[in-house]
């Protein structure tokens, strides 16, 4: 029978017909990302409404979770789902040890913020991806009627629209099912490549192989007509289509070790003009895409902060709400005595009868005094030059690998000896996941991808009130389908369901 399947028409019935503005975000509406079943472009500057509409899902998608929908700004967006997985890692901990904001998440336990179907976490992460797919699939399949826009031009816009399709697949492909390597005919999600209408039947789950080679086809696409020109830090351009490709060709690489070189090239090309920030920037605060280093970020206005959902309300100790989130011992561990990394990581004086009370963090601290606000701030150089590093020790270029990791730690460390070149692979690949949680807590999902990639035992230590082992084999690696696809979609039964 015919379904409304609700994975794809989450969208609601706003025509997009404005004009494109750099500072979108003052004026949400109609740029929101609502889209009609039949969407209709009249000119260039209806198609860049409707990318635009994009972008504002992924800063602020109302689809699900707390506070109703419309406008409103939460941090429910990309950046909750980064966190999501931040909060699985080993950096970061809810003093009250798992019972409160953030806390659920971190505990690995089954439950409504962690892989449960009935939950909110994952219908969050598959309604907000698919809305963007629903949205790229629109916009592929329309700008080839605008009438005032060249071809190049059209070139132009489908090719933004497919590396954001990419983008979302990529996330979802991870989230959904284990590393590539381990089997890539293990299904994934479904695949999408015309908008949802009424009409529109769900689909059932794809391949693994099916789902990352619609991905590198859009990828390649997007790196052939995608512009270094954009209006803003929030539009993907060419160098955020390099830094994608690094990360997708990283996961690909696992399996198929030629990939390597391909990784390397396009972690070098996405920070071409993007030098890695400066020690008092990196003390700064992290919540501005105007520091030099960051390729891509959404901007948030101060009068439309994200307040008590944002990271800054849980983490800054001197301008939150909640102040629930502290650095690990562990963490703290890792630096050097030099390390000025380290002079963010601050004890509160509470002494070890309050063990999880050892560090805050000042990392992501609100650009004003009294507020709770910044910029959401997604990827940057630091992380593409610690995935070549990756790349060059995986393909056995050992010291170029060691030479790259030693570039960033002698920044921060003025004194930091260069990784010896008699250690082995593994012990090396594990100094790049240990560098990767020096410069990058907080950012981006943390390592736990890195440790589902490449298959490797997640055990945590320190002061962390839920010490797990997380074998490479466990099933909490997979989110569930959210239970609502399966009941609305005929194609996907709860004997395709995630163990």
């Amino acid at each position: 029978m015919k379904t409304k399947i609700t994975s794809i028409l989450l969208i609601g019935l706003s025509l997009l017909t404005f004009s494109c503005s750099k500072s979108f975000l003052d004026d949400p509406t109609p740029q929101n990302g609502e889209l009609t079943d039949h969407l209709i472009f009249s000119n260039k500057a209806g198609a860049r409404s409707a990318l635009t509409g994009i972008y504002w899902i992924l800063r602020s998608e109302d689809l699900n979770g707390y506070g109703g929908g419309g406008s409103a700004l939460t941090n429910r967006g990309l950046q909750t789902t980064m966190f999501h997985f931040v909060m699985k890692g080993n950096n970061i901990l809810d003093i009250y040890d798992g019972a409160y904001w953030w806390g659920n998440e971190s505990t690995w336990i089954e439950g409504h913020y962690n892989r449960d179907a009935n939950g909110s976490r994952s219908p969050q992460i598959w309604d907000m991806f698919y809305a963007v797919i629903n949205n790229a699939n629109a916009i592929i399949q329309q700008v080839q009627e605008l009438p005032d826009a060249s071809d190049e031009e059209k070139n132009a816009f489908i090719a933004e629209a497919r590396v954001l399709r990419a983008y979302s697949y990529f996330w979802l492909a991870r989230v959904y099912q284990k590393s590539y390597a381990i089997n890539p005919e293990a299904p994934a999600v479904p695949i999408y490549t015309q908008s949802a209408d009424k009409e529109t039947y769900g689909n059932p789950r794809s391949s693994l192989k099916d789902v990352y080679q619609l991905i590198t086809a859009d990828i390649d696409f997007a790196l052939a007509h995608i512009s270094e020109h954009r209006e803003g830090k929030y539009v993907v351009n060419k160098h955020v289509v390099s830094a994608f490709a690094a990360m997708i060709y990283q996961e690909l690489a696992m399996q198929d070790a030629s990939l390597w070189d391909t990784v390397i090239k396009n972690a070098q090309d996405a920070t071409q003009g993007y030098p890695l920030m400066s020690n008092a920037e990196y003390l700064a605060g992290f919540n501005s895409i105007d520091n030099q280093e960051w390729i891509w970020g959404l901007p948030v206005p101060s009068d439309q902060s994200l307040t008590y959902y944002s990271i800054y309300s849980f983490l800054d100790q001197e301008n939150g709400y909640y102040k629930n989130l502290y650095a690990t011992s562990e963490l703290f561990d890792l630096y050097s005595e030099r390390d000025i990394r380290r002079d963010l990581l601050v004890n509160p004086g509470y002494g070890p009868e309050y063990p999880r009370y050892q560090n805050y963090t000042n990392k992501f601290r609100s650009r004003t005094p009294g507020l709770m606000e910044g910029d959401i701030v997604l990827i940057r150089s630091a992380q593409l030059l610690l995935i070549e590093a990756e790349a060059y020790i995986q393909k056995g270029e050992v010291q170029a690998g060691i030479d790259k990791i030693h570039q960033l730690q002698k920044l921060r460390d003025p004194e930091a000896e260069k990784l010896s070149g008699s250690l082995s692979r593994a012990a090396l690949i594990d100094e790049v996941i240990k560098e990767r949680r020096r410069e990058l807590y907080g950012e981006n999902g943390g390592v736990y991808f890195d440790y589902k990639r490449l298959q490797k035992t997640f055990t945590r230590t320190g002061n962390h009130s839920h010490l797990v082992t997380i074998e490479p084999d466990d099933v909490r690696w997979l989110m569930r389908i959210p239970k609502k696809e399966i009941d609305a979609n005929p194609t996907i039964s709860e004997a395709d369901q995630n163990p």
